[in-house]
């Protein structure tokens, strides 16, 4: 088995320029914008399935009336859409986190520009795109 410093020699040289090794500075500054900017993420991701809960259940809810449950009693149209909103706002919130913030930051911000004119490299971004889209 060839010593870390070896193995970690063929890799980044395998990858060439693509590769610095140096993804965590990426997260680290996702972190730092996290812990500065987390307030609008709070906000949205709990007023948006309100919002919807609002809209669907109380004025749609209205027009519709009860519904049978999966036990055959009735329960009302905001009970009976509570799950969907869940899972739709959990969905709509990994897409706008992982999708349009790198839209933002590629498109207006242009802050990819930025980061490569250091010494990262394109594999550096994504992986620290990548990783903080999942955290």
């Amino acid at each position: 088995m060839a010593p870390i410093r070896e193995r970690l020699r063929s890799r980044r040289a395998s990858f060439g320029g693509l590769y610095a090794g140096n993804a965590r500075a990426v997260i680290e500054r996702g972190f730092r914008v996290i812990r500065n900017q987390n307030w609008g993420v709070i906000a949205t991701g709990f007023f948006e399935p309100v919002f919807y809960l609002l809209a669907m259940g109380m004025g749609m809810g209205a027009l519709v009336g009860s519904v049978p449950g999966p036990d055959g009693r009735p329960i009302s149209y905001a009970m009976y859409i509570a799950p969907a909103l869940l899972a739709t706002s959990a969905m709509n919130g990994a897409i706008y986190d992982s999708v349009n913030n790198v839209f933002f930051k590629l498109r207006y911000s242009k802050l990819y520009e930025g980061m490569l004119q250091t010494s990262l490299g394109p594999l550096d971004v994504a992986l620290g795109e990548i990783f903080m889209a999942l955290f």
